[in-house]
C-alpha cells in the first residue's frame, strides 16, 4: 500500500528507501516528547520540593538545557554532512540519542543519590541535545537536494513520520499510567515506574531501526567543500535570521501544543493524569494524518507562503479564542484542535524552505544552524508556557498568540527573500 501510494505521487523506490531512514526521527521525537509528558512525575524524581511550581520550573529548565545544546549539535553534525554525506550525519546522530535516553530512564534519584541525580540528568539532556542537533535538518536537505519537485511532500512525510514517535511516547505514557494504577497503594517506586518505562523502552524503537535500515555505517564519502560560518552570515544574513525566526516560533508553538499541553491540561484544567495522555493521543494521531495531506497540497501549491500566512493568522484566531475553554471545556478542546490544525498545515508548507533558501555549498551546515539555533530557544516554550500559564487563567492563550505574531512576520520576511515556486507538469499530463 505504501509503494502504491509513492507511485501515485511519482515517488520512486529510492524516495521510499529516504523515508524509511527518516524512521530514526522517531527516536528523536520519542525521547524528547517522553521528557516534556512526564514533567510532573520527573519532577518528584529529581527535583523535590514543597512548591510544585519551583520543582516544575527547575524540570522544564532541565528540558530547555538539551535544547540549548542543539546548536553544538547542528554544527559538528552540519559540518559532518557537508563533508562526508548528509545520510552519515543522519544516522550517526540516531545512534548518539539512544544511549543517554535508555540511562535517563535508569538514573538513580535525588532520595538515592542526592544532588548528584539532577547533575546527571543534566549531563545526558545535553548529549541528547547535541545528538538531536544533527537529524531533522539533515533530512530536509536530503529532501530538496535528490528530491526537490517532492521535497514538500516528503518533508511533511518526515514530519508524519516523527510526530508518531511523540504518539508512541504518549501511548505508552497512558498506558504506563493506567497499569500501574492498578497498584495499590503506590510506592515510591511505583510511582516512578510511570516515566522510567517509557525511557527504557525507547531502546526497542532503536533496535527496530537498526534492524530497518542497517546500512548506517556504508555511506559513501563526498568531495569536502571548505568554507567558513562567516560565509552564511556574509553573504545571506537577512535569510538566516528570517529562518532562525521561523524556526523559534514554530518550535515553541509545537512544543507548546504536543508538550506543555500535558501538563498544563494537568494542573490548569483540572484533567486527570489518564484523560490528559488519552486528550494528547488523540491529538498526536490527528496530526499524523494531517502532516502528508498539507504536505501533499504544498507540493502543488504556487506560493507556499502565502498560504502559509493565512493559515498562520487562522491560528492566531483560534488562539485567541482559545480563551473560551473558561466557559465551556468543548470549545476549549476544539479551539485546541483547530490550532493544530493550522499549526500542521504552517509547517508542511515552509519547512523545507530551511534548505531550499540557503547556497549547495553551506546548505546543510547553514540549515541545521538556523533551524537548531532557533529550537534552542524554542526549548524555553513549557517554562514560559507555564509562567504565562502561573500568573493568568488567559496566560497560555495570550503566550501562543505572541509566538504566531513572530511566525507571521518572519513568513513576510520570507515572502520577499524566496519566488513563487513554478509547478512543472508531469511528462504523462501532456
Amino acid at each position: 500500500m505504501f509503494r502504491k501510494f509513492l507511485n501515485r505521487n511519482g515517488l520512486t523506490s529510492e524516495m521510499s528507501d529516504f523515508i524509511k531512514s527518516s524512521f530514526g526521527n522517531i527516536i528523536e521525537w520519542y525521547d524528547f516528547t517522553i521528557y516534556g509528558l512526564f514533567a510532573l512525575q520527573i519532577a518528584k524524581s529529581f527535583f523535590p520540593n514543597d512548591n510544585r511550581l519551583i520543582s516544575l520550573m527547575l524540570i522544564f529548565a532541565t528540558f530547555a538545557i538539551g535544547f540549548l545544546a542543539r546548536p553544538l549539535g547542528s554544527l559538528i553534525f552540519g559540518i559532518l554532512g557537508d563533508n562526508y554525506g548528509k545520510s552519515y550525519a543522519v544516522n550517526l546522530s540516531i545512534w548518539l540519542m539512544a544511549i543517554p535516553t535508555m540511562l535517563i530512564g535508569i538514573l538513580p534519584s535525588y532520595q538515592q543519590i542526592g544532588i548528584l541525580a539532577p547533575i546527571l540528568l543534566i549531563i545526558l539532556r545535553i548529549c541528547q541535545g547535541i545528538s538531536a542537533g544533527g537529524q531533522f535538518s539533515g533530512l530536509i536537505t536530503i529532501a530538496f537536494e535528490k528530491y526537490r519537485s517532492n521535497s514538500s511532500l516528503l518533508v511533511s512525510l518526515v514530519y508524519s513520520i516523527s510526530v508518531m514517535g511523540c504518539f508512541a511516547a504518549s501511548l505508552i505514557g497512558y498506558l504506563s499510567i493506567t497499569i500501574i494504577s492498578l497498584f495499590t497503594p503506590e510506592s515510591l517506586f511505583i510511582k516512578s515506574l510511570i516515566w522510567r518505562i517509557p525511557f527504557i523502552l525507547s531502546i526497542v524503537l532503536f533496535y527496530f531501526y537498526h534492524k530497518m535500515v542497517p546500512h548506517i555505517e556504508k555511506e559513501s564519502v563526498v568531495k569536502k567543500i571548505s568554507f567558513k560560518f562567516t560565509d552564511i552570515l556574509k553573504e545571506q544574513p537577512s535569510t538566516f535570521f528570517c529562518m532562525l525566526a521561523l524556526s523559534l516560533s514554530t518550535g515553541m508553538i509545537y512544543y507548546t501544543l504536543f508538550t506543555y499541553l500535558v501538563t498544563y491540561m494537568q494542573l490548569h484544567a483540572g484533567l486527570s493524569k489518564q484523560m490528559a495522555f488519552f486528550v494528547m493521543n488523540g491529538i498526536l494521531a490527528l496530526s499524523v494524518i494531517l502532516y502528508p495531506t498539507f504536505g501533499y497540497l504544498a507540493n502543488n501549491s504556487v506560493n507556499r507562503v502565502r498560504v502559509a500566512r493565512i493559515y498562520s493568522l487562522c491560528l492566531l484566531v483560534m488562539a485567541a479564542l482559545f480563551n473560551l475553554h473558561l466557559l465551556n471545556q468543548f470549545y476549549g478542546l476544539l479551539s485546541i484542535i483547530l490550532m493544530v490544525v493550522f499549526f500542521c498545515a504552517v509547517t508542511s508548507y515552509t519547512t523545507s524552505y530551511f534548505a531550499e533558501v540557503f547556497a549547495k555549498k553551506y546548505r546543510m551546515t547553514a540549515c541545521s544552524l538556523s533551524f537548531n539555533g532557533g529550537m534552542s530557544i524554542a526549548g524555553c516554550a513549557p517554562l514560559l508556557a507555564e509562567l504565562f500559564s502561573s500568573k493568568s487563567s488567559l496566560g497560555l492563550s495570550f503566550f501562543i498568540m505572541i509566538i504566531t505574531c513572530l511566525m507571521l512576520v518572519s513568513l513576510s520576511i520570507l515572502s520577499k527573500i524566496i519566488k513563487p515556486k513554478v509547478v512543472l507538469v508531469p511528462h504523462h499530463a501532456k
